[in-house]
């Protein structure tokens, strides 16, 4: 499922930091960014642009506290904008299901017995359902398959792992924040998520190409 635009994700921040935008919120730019998933710079920027469009409007408490509140067309936005993001997203979820589920019967198809999705991903439920289906066990801990594996005294050779384009699970970044550079190479991926070499890791976009991560495979 495609990213969510920074500005509906910043402009939502502010919905919930507002009490559903019922009320003014003393909140900093930085509280919002991190709730937001943003970088500092980018939702400066994204703030000013919402006052120039009419949407957000600045109330100066004292000195340097700054009070933020939705105006009626802010709060217009933020509905139609949502509304608009999940009809995207169930227009295509059909299509990813389909996609999820050739890679997870393949993967199963060649003795793999764990997936593991290193990545906050919006279609975490469909890679889920397809392993349930194809009985792979899911994990979204990196930790979690490591200390199973352990336990049952079992080798990384059944594991194969899936990473967000972006992020990674655990905590773990596997790339930077919107506009801030290029998303880290796989060794360096496995590194962070404290994986072995031999764990093959895909990324979420070559599921959706042609080969549908066979290469990765192989």
């Amino acid at each position: 499922m495609e990213n969510r635009n920074p500005e509906l994700q910043l402009l939502e921040s502010i919905y919930s930091a507002t009490r559903e935008g019922t009320r003014p919120a003393l909140v900093s730019q930085r509280e919002l960014a991190v709730s937001a998933g943003l970088s500092l710079g980018l939702t400066n920027t994204l703030l000013k642009h919402f006052m120039e469009r009419g949407w957000l409007k600045l109330l100066h408490v004292d000195g340097r506290k700054i009070m933020y509140a939705l105006t009626p067309s802010g709060m217009e936005e933020v509905a139609v904008r949502t509304v608009r993001y999940f009809a995207r997203a169930a227009e295509n979820a059909s299509l990813y299901r389909k996609k999820i589920d050739v890679f997870v019967k393949r993967i199963a198809d060649r003795g793999y017995g764990r997936l593991l999705l290193l990545g906050p991903m919006e279609v975490d439920f469909l890679v889920e359902y397809s392993c349930l289906k194809h009985g792979v066990r899911f994990f979204k801990s990196a930790s979690a398959c490591m200390q199973e594996l352990e336990g049952e005294g079992a080798s990384c050779a059944g594991v194969v792992a899936i990473c967000a384009d972006e992020r990674g699970s655990d905590e773990i970044v596997v790339g930077d924040e919107v506009g801030e550079g290029p998303a880290l190479g796989l060794d360096a991926i496995k590194r962070r998520a404290g994986l072995p070499q031999s764990v093959p890791v895909i990324r979420f976009s070559q599921i959706f190409m042609s080969g549908g991560g066979e290469d990765a495979l192989s």
